[in-house]
């Protein structure tokens, strides 16, 4: 019996269905894979945007809380520099008044008057010294222009009275021993000019028989008040 023969044709139809049929599902397994791989991206992508966001919004948040921040430290050394200015200023006006007031040392170019009795040959008795004398010369130097004085290493105050107890001059509370020596800080030529005028009240006092010298002094220093500071009837006005 013949066995039919089998066409050219048919067999590479044959092989080309098989090709075809092994590409098909060569590219649904692609696709597959492709769908997995796609997939999972996205998900992360997702979830990466969202944790984005939420390190945005912190961010934003931490932002504005430094800006505060910023702003009360600001605030701060606002007031702090103001606190320091105004007590700055208030320290520099209490020395101020305290040096008015002659509770505070003084330097500055001055004079130095030196009064003592005369000595006189023969057992004359020579004119001592009153506390009128050193008043008045302090007066002097004050009207003169003199910005401090010290007689004798006492600040002299605008409540200091002179006065005599016996033998003794008296500057306030404090007793003044022979030989007297007042300093006053100011202008040196003037105050010079107004002790040494013709006819006032040094040339007084060397009429009488007092030795009177005036010098002058680049430099003076004057101590502090050391005294007590009472006021028994006088209040500060409202």
């Amino acid at each position: 019996m013949r066995r039919p023969q089998i066409a050219t044709w048919q067999v590479t139809l044959a092989v080309f269905l098989v090709l075809v049929g092994f590409l098909v599902v060569l590219q649904v397994r692609a696709g597959r894979t492709i769908r997995r791989e796609v997939q999972l991206p996205t998900l992360r992508v997702r979830d990466l945007a969202v944790l984005v966001r939420q390190q945005e919004e912190a961010l934003g948040s931490l932002q504005a809380e430094v800006e505060d921040l910023r702003a009360k430290l600001g605030e701060y050394e606002s007031a702090a520099a103001q606190g320091r200015s105004s007590a700055e200023t208030l320290a520099r006006e209490v020395a101020f008044y305290r040096m008015v007031l002659g509770l505070r040392g003084m330097d500055g170019p001055g004079v130095i008057v030196r009064v003592s009795e005369r000595p006189i040959p023969g057992g004359v008795v020579a004119p001592s010294v009153q506390a009128g004398d050193l008043s008045g010369l302090v007066n002097e130097l004050w009207s003169s222009g003199a910005e401090a004085i010290a007689v004798s290493g006492v600040r002299v105050l605008a409540t200091t009275g002179f006065k005599q107890d016996e033998d003794t001059i008296v500057a306030g509370i404090f007793r003044l021993e022979p030989p007297y020596e007042i300093h006053a800080i100011g202008d040196p030529h003037v105050l010079q000019a107004a002790l040494n005028l013709r006819g006032g009240f040094v040339e007084g006092l060397r009429s009488v028989g007092l030795m009177v010298e005036v010098n002058d002094s680049d430099k003076l220093r004057l101590p502090a008040y050391r005294g007590p500071l009472r006021f028994r009837y006088g209040r500060p006005s409202p």
